[in-house]
């Protein structure tokens, strides 16, 4: 075969790789991961998918607590993972321990893949399978229909309303009653002074 067939099969063909990145990352890490890669003519490069924190993170032995950032890379350029690597981390100033780069069809990464599906399937059966649906958030009885809210608070309205006409007539009727008992003479009251007929003073004199 000749160099240059041999160079138009090798420029036909691509590469993956799946680039994993452990701890937290800037906003902008993955432009200047993107950037980073051009050395190998990146042909496509998924966003960064975050796992989450995971005790003792897949990869990741000797970091604890921590999440993974991982990428889907295809290039045109062939490298081996472990100089990519190397690379990725002293361009982006990272620990040579942080990154990890994997090609996809690695029986490790198969493997992961199948307990990630394995553990999926299991959480989705052990959810369909609780007859006492004890994941369903418990809702207060009072608060499972609306009728009796309802019920409560139209009562309230009503004794709102007969309270306030009540108060109503009440100042309404106050004043009147004022009125009538300044403009009323009372009973014990003389209609006018001096000696009442038929009942003259008596004469103090007189015996």
């Amino acid at each position: 075969m000749g160099d240059f067939a041999k160079y138009l099969i090798e420029s036909a063909q691509q590469y993956d790789y799946r680039i994993k990145v452990a701890g937290e990352l800037d906003k902008d890490f993955s432009t200047k991961l993107e950037t980073c890669l051009q050395k190998f003519e990146v042909a496509k490069m998924s966003a960064g998918k975050s796992t989450p924190i995971q005790e003792a993170p897949l990869d990741f032995p000797m970091f604890k607590n921590t999440n993974v950032t991982i990428y889907e890379l295809t290039t045109n350029y062939p490298v081996s993972a472990f100089e990519m690597q190397k690379y990725i981390a002293e361009y982006m100033k990272l620990a040579q321990n942080q990154v990890v780069v994997r090609k996809p069809n690695e029986p490790t990464e198969e493997y992961q893949a199948d307990m990630a599906d394995k553990k999926d399937e299991s959480e989705f059966k052990s959810v369909l399978q609780d007859v006492e649906y004890k994941d369903t958030p418990e809702v207060p009885k009072e608060k499972e229909f609306g009728d009796k809210a309802n019920q409560s608070l139209f009562k309230q309205l009503l004794k709102d309303k007969k309270e306030k006409i009540e108060a109503e007539k009440k100042e309404t009727a106050q004043p009147h009653m004022d009125k009538e008992e300044k403009g009323t003479p009372s009973a014990l009251k003389a209609a006018h002074k001096g000696p009442i007929k038929g009942n003259p003073h008596p004469d103090p004199k007189r015996k």
